[in-house]
């Protein structure tokens, strides 16, 4: 990775040189020969990714959140009935938007960083709804929602499972086919450890063959848009609109990466590194927001010991190291930190960095964590290698 840029946040994460070569090549054409081939490469590499099959995938030009407003755009119609889990500010967020598309909302709620309860998942789901929609990894919490389990509560109510895998999607198990989950978007800057800038969405063609193209709303978000300017300007141009070459062939050259590092084993390093990371923040006197059997890989999300103020440590850790971390949202604001470990930030290199920057701090105002709990960590950190 060369020198560690120390960018520890839930996203945007440092981006590989390999990566980095494409963003700084001159500005190359959106369309023919070459353009093509590398876009079929990525739709191919994007099926592989979401692991499912049958399905219409896109690499939408756009934050994460335009995957969402998409999905919704092509399959959902104003008046629908969806539920949604509302356990964390991404999930409320979800609530958010889908109510911007008219939507009627029934949200399960549940304390943040604790999972829903599945009984009232089964309740909300037996009055009716087209779909579940939920957040996969909530960065907010450090917590993964059980979307296998929920995605069959959707399925045995003759619903669809649409999944938020923004800061998941290549860095935690997630085979889309395997738990019936039929609609998914994810973020290019996260686990797949990409420039901002790309949405991945996978839908099954099920449900697109299902849905009534006539009454899709709006153009660019509207994925039958999509299909049908991939079918009729195949040869030369199968996007709507003009995507960023650089941002798009960079994104192109992480997902080649992943690959050859491979899906298990990009999904086995995030699950050491997330494991570090907690057996050192505990070590170290700090509290998760969620239990161990939810916590995330990918994000980890704590309260720190008495005595540590947590705005004051993110402060602290940018300037006498240069390390930028997190701090918690909405009603959490201020109560904790929200470290990042995806994709380039997953190595054993970062957890010693943070960790031993962690412990001078909490050493510096009288908070005394033990050195053995981060010489555990780095011992198994060093798996990941």
């Amino acid at each position: 990775m060369g020198e560690l840029s120390k960018l520890l946040i839930p996203g945007p994460v440092p981006i590989d040189p390999q990566v980095m070569e494409e963003l700084v090549k001159p500005a190359a054409p959106h369309y023919g020969e070459e353009w093509v081939r590398r876009y079929r490469e990525t739709l191919d590499m994007l099926r592989r990714l979401f692991q499912m099959k049958a399905s219409d995938v896109y690499p939408l030009a756009g934050p994460g959140h335009a995957g969402m407003d998409a999905i919704a755009f092509t399959l959902l119609r104003r008046g629908d009935r969806v539920v949604t889990i509302d356990n964390g500010f991404f999930g409320a967020r979800i609530s958010e938007v889908m109510r911007a598309h008219h939507l009627k909302v029934d949200a399960v709620s549940s304390n943040w960083g604790e999972p829903p309860d599945v009984e009232d998942v089964e309740r909300a789901m037996r009055r009716g709804a087209r779909c579940l929609v939920v957040v996969h990894n909530e960065t907010s919490t450090g917590m993964k929602n059980p979307v296998r389990e929920l995605a069959k509560v959707a399925w045995d109510h003759g619903a669809w499972t649409f999944v938020d895998a923004v800061s998941s999607l290549g860095g935690l198990p997630l085979p889309c086919d395997a738990w019936g989950i039929e609609a998914c978007f994810a973020a290019s800057q996260k686990c797949i450890a990409a420039p901002p800038g790309i949405a991945p969405i996978a839908i099954s063609k099920r449900l697109m063959d299902e849905a009534d193209p006539k009454t899709a709303q709006g153009w660019y978000l509207n994925l039958f848009t999509w299909n049908r300017l991939r079918e009729e300007w195949a040869e030369w141009h199968p996007q709507p609109t003009t995507i960023s070459t650089n941002v798009f062939y960079a994104f192109h050259r992480a997902l080649q990466v992943l690959h050859e590092e491979g899906l298990e084993a990009r999904i086995r390093r995030h699950e050491i590194i997330g494991r570090a990371y907690r057996e050192g923040l505990r070590g170290l006197g700090f509290t998760m927001f969620s239990k161990e059997e939810y916590s995330s890989n990918t994000v980890s999300s704590a309260r720190p010991p008495k005595g540590l103020d947590a705005k004051e440590l993110i402060a602290r850790l940018n300037g006498d190291h240069g390390i930028v971390i997190a701090g918690t949202l909405g009603p959490m604001r201020g109560q904790g930190i929200r470290i990042g470990h995806l994709g380039t930030q997953a190595t054993p290199e970062y957890v010693e960095l943070m960790l031993t920057a962690l412990a001078g701090y909490a050493r510096s105002v009288g908070v005394m964590g033990t050195q053995d709990a981060i010489d555990r960590a780095m011992q198994i950190a060093a798996k990941a290698r």
